[in-house]
């Protein structure tokens, strides 16, 4: 799969070409697109050196944070927006030098606006120092909207703005394996790393959709109560999941075992 440009995409599959190995030189437009031709021709992964000269340099501890979010066209929380992406969930991993790792997460309950309780108990959880590690800018996003939320809290939350560090510009410019077919996410990149964790392994919560979809059905009043128990665990899994797969992420990328 070549990435970038979907009009030279579409161009080349009305030719016939739907192999990154069979598209001219002439036609790549970016380095990313060579490197990844070049890659795919080799049928060998790729990790360029730039990644762990990086994260060799960050301070320990390191966390690894992910949050889970629910969005409503008709808000049912005062004070957001239609459509606005709304905590329910988080988890941390936490790093140690010695290559510890403890965990801490936080689900609300669904009987009261989480907005509040998800900012302050994550401050409490991550500290005040470190790098907080997270993949792609959607949670420096949430962040910012929790500091408009809540101002007596804005001073914090950008302070955990400012430490936190993206692994997937880092991750797209370092390493490519052939298997993830012209995408960076992480669970494109996962299976080529760590084949021993599958996202499939989870059962009904897979992906951050069905993770939003659970809380709906927890908040809904007909929802058995058997049922919530069994979301909750299930979400918990998930999300837990996901910053395993960070740390595994970063590991990797730092040459680390």
């Amino acid at each position: 799969m070549l990435p970038g440009d979907r009009k030279v995409v579409w161009e080349l599959a009305e030719q016939g070409i739907d192999d990154i190995r069979d598209v001219p030189e002439n036609r790549l437009t970016s380095e990313v697109q060579r490197w990844v031709r070049q890659v795919t021709i080799a049928g060998e992964a790729d990790l360029r050196p730039g990644a762990a000269d990086f994260l060799g340099k960050l301070s320990w501890p390191r966390y690894y944070f992910d949050f889970e979010t629910v969005s409503f066209a008709v808000p049912i929380w005062a004070g957001t927006r239609p459509y606005q992406a709304l905590p329910f969930q988080w988890s941390c991993h936490i790093e140690s030098e010695d290559g510890s790792l403890s965990h801490r997460d936080w689900l609300a309950d669904g009987e009261e606006p989480p907005m509040r309780s998800c900012a302050e108990s994550l401050l409490e959880a991550l500290g005040g120092e470190g790098p907080v590690f997270v993949y792609t800018s959607y949670e420096q996003g949430v962040l910012k909207d929790l500091a408009v939320m809540f101002p007596d809290l804005a001073p914090a939350l950008e302070r955990l703005i400012d430490r936190l560090v993206d692994l997937y510009p880092l991750t797209k410019t370092s390493y490519y394996h052939p298997e993830m077919r012209g995408s960076w996410s992480i669970k494109a990149v996962l299976p080529t790393i760590a084949p021993d964790m599958d996202y499939e392994s989870l059962g009904e919560i897979r992906e951050g959709t069905g993770a939003s979809d659970a809380f709906l059905e927890i908040l809904r009043p007909d929802t058995p109560e058997e049922r919530r128990r069994q979301l909750r665990r299930d979400l918990l899994r998930y999300c837990e999941y996901d910053t395993r797969a960070l740390v595994r992420v970063a590991a990797f990328l730092e040459g680390r075992p």
